[in-house]
């Protein structure tokens, strides 16, 4: 299984470079592109091999107007920067009212020819001189070509829903785009459908209407893994393996258990650093940054510091042997401090980690790792979840047990 990072945050670029050599691609959402463009283009461009793809991210235009607009009442500016690249209409249109209906987007032609330049552009974006500076730095890579043009696409609730005829109708028009340019470069799609949606008959729906497309990316939508039930994960797993009948199938936003589709045809998984494991169709807030988190590689899941901090002490065995952890632990939990003061050392440990994650899903054998779910659950679950929870000094609570892996374990052992 291919790990695919996720860009998200400046900071990160170094990281993702220095690690280059753990991942198999990138995912560039557009409105980050669109606003930082020269150095992302030049980022992008940098890189001797690494395969990417850019995340159109229209579902934003579903968000009520409030939520895409700053204090006075104008886009943000990476929205609107996105928008105008994709055609003027966009923006006047999404201004004009508190929430757009699938009636209110703009000509779906218009708008994949506008949604397929912005993604193409990339190459000239990385030729400006404030790019240059980047590419003198760190050199310049044979080709800055996404791998597949992706289309527009919506967040919808079912076949019958507007917005999945909307992201039908997109999907094939950018196909008959791409295919009238003779280029070579194909139409690929997202899906995006809360798990909990999902059923027998619309997954034959969605299978039988994406059938002409050879890249379909997956996003199920409010799917948590820490809270997923059996029925979503086996229709999740229904759902890829009708789609890798004939197509390349990608998850976005995964964790670990979204990787066991890998058994179900799955080619790829793309997240963050750290982040990004799970992302639902609602915006939320900014609340100050994605608090530090440890990746326990046992449990398959983040914890904060501060617990990671009381778990490795009661139970040291947890302590991650990758090199990173070798190095900065030496096998005595006291020193899982110093992650604090060096947290890129978080993100190039769940990285490590990661990468042999998906290096197991190449060799999955189903029934071996539904035993060790089930094993790590009935070993550590009422220890930890009797301990002492530091990040809720008020209420007391003790931490979150391990109630997922057997969740985990019923979901994955089903026969589809």
């Amino acid at each position: 299984m291919n790990i695919h990072l996720r860009f998200g945050l400046q900071k990160d670029k170094e990281i993702i470079r220095d690690l280059s050599d753990k991942l198999d691609g990138l995912v560039i959402p557009a409105h980050i592109l669109s606003y930082q463009s020269a150095v992302i283009s030049a980022f992008v461009s940098s890189f001797t091999d690494m395969p990417f793809i850019i995340d159109p991210m229209t579902y934003l235009l579903q968000h009520p107007k409030v939520e895409l607009t700053n204090g006075s009442g104008d886009l943000r500016k990476s929205i609107s920067k996105m928008c105008a690249e994709y055609t003027p209409d966009v923006e006047s249109v999404l201004l004009a009212h508190r929430q757009l209906s699938p009636n209110n987007i703009p000509d779906c032609e218009i708008l994949c020819k506008g949604v397929r330049n912005q993604q193409l552009s990339i190459s000239s974006k990385a030729a400006t001189k404030k790019a240059e500076k980047y590419l003198k730095r760190y050199g310049r890579g044979d080709s800055v070509t996404p791998r597949f043009i992706v289309s527009p696409y919506f967040h919808f609730n079912s076949t019958s829903d507007q917005w999945y005829k909307l992201s039908l109708e997109m999907a094939q028009a950018m196909q008959t785009i791409c295919s009238e340019k003779g280029d070579g470069i194909e139409a690929g799609v997202v899906i995006f459908v809360p798990a909990d949606k999902l059923t027998d008959d619309e997954i034959a729906t969605i299978a039988s209407d994406y059938s002409k497309f050879k890249h379909i990316i997956l996003w199920p939508g409010d799917f948590d893994e820490r809270t997923a039930n059996k029925a979503q994960i086996v229709n999740i797993r229904k759902l890829v393996s009708k789609l890798s009948e004939f197509a390349e199938v990608e998850i976005l936003y995964a964790g670990f258990l979204l990787m066991t589709t890998a058994a179900d045809g799955a080619k790829v998984v793309s997240h963050g650093l750290t982040y990004s494991q799970h992302k639902s169709f609602a915006v939320t807030p900014g609340g100050g940054g994605m608090p530090e988190r440890y990746y326990i590689p046992k449990f398959r899941a983040f914890r904060s510091l501060s617990q990671t901090d009381i778990i490795f002490h009661q139970k040291p065995e947890l302590m991650c042997d990758c090199p990173v952890c070798e190095n900065l632990l030496q096998s005595n939990p006291d020193r899982i401090i110093l992650f604090s003061d060096e947290p890129e050392k978080l993100r190039e440990h769940f990285i490590s980690v990661r990468k042999q994650e998906a290096i197991e899903m190449d060799n999955f054998d189903r029934s071996s790792l539904v035993s060790e779910l089930r094993d790590i659950y009935h070993e550590y679950h009422s220890s930890i979840c009797n301990l002492p929870n530091p990040d809720a000094l008020v209420s007391g609570s003790n931490m979150n047990g391990l109630e997922y892996l057997n969740r985990w374990a019923d979901g994955i052992s089903e026969e589809l």
